[in-house]
């Protein structure tokens, strides 16, 4: 499995050999502040955290560029209200 991220389309996605199997998208909002708008992972895929690693990801890119982080995407809501390891980004 091999993370990547286009950052021209604003997406961090996974690959499974050649067949991307999740993405997690974003859009800025304003300047230091991005949306994590749509988080998806294959139906053949679902079950192994996969979408918590695109959130890791993120996480670590807003970390790394001084980012804050706001979720519309109903799964992100519902891991930022879970969890504590990401309110240093949390918008």
């Amino acid at each position: 499995m091999e993370l990547k991220h286009k950052e021209s389309k604003n997406s961090f996605y996974l690959l499974d050999h050649d067949k991307e199997i999740g993405e997690i998208t974003y859009a800025y909002v304003s300047e230091g502040l991005i949306d994590l708008n749509h988080t998806y992972i294959d139906s053949n895929y679902r079950g192994q955290n996969l979408g918590l690693q695109l959130i890791d990801a993120v996480a670590d890119y807003a970390r790394e560029n001084n980012l804050k982080v706001k979720a519309s995407c109903p799964y992100v809501v519902k891991v930022f209200g879970e969890t504590d390891q990401y309110n240093d980004i949390k918008a």
